[in-house]
């Protein structure tokens, strides 16, 4: 029997491969399919695509908080308005907003 057979790599074999296709879920509806036809796709449930979409759009609002958290930090520290706008692909007025809102 070798390691490819048993279940522990078996169980993790599966995990990774739906993980890689959870990832691809948000790309996917960017291209302006439906949840649908991604979950015909990849084989998917319609629930799995839609929880997939969810954490995808979760995790991209928990990063956005913190970079606009960081701003002030950054400014403090002497990194320019510009830099920091750069860095975290915001527009420069959307860091001087930031700024301006600190007391």
């Amino acid at each position: 029997m070798s390691f490819k057979d048993t279940k522990v790599y078996q169980e993790a074999f599966e995990e990774g491969r739906l993980e890689g296709l959870r990832q691809s879920v948000p790309r996917l509806l960017d291209l302006a399919l439906t949840i649908e036809q991604v979950a015909e796709g990849l084989g998917l449930t319609i629930n799995q695509v839609q929880n997939a979409k969810l954490y995808h759009d979760g995790i991209q609002i928990g990063e956005r908080i913190a970079k606009l958290k960081l701003i002030p930090t950054l400014l403090k520290f002497g990194v320019t308005v510009e830099q920091v706008a750069e860095a975290f692909d915001f527009s420069v007025e959307e860091v001087r907003q930031v700024a301006q809102s600190q007391p």
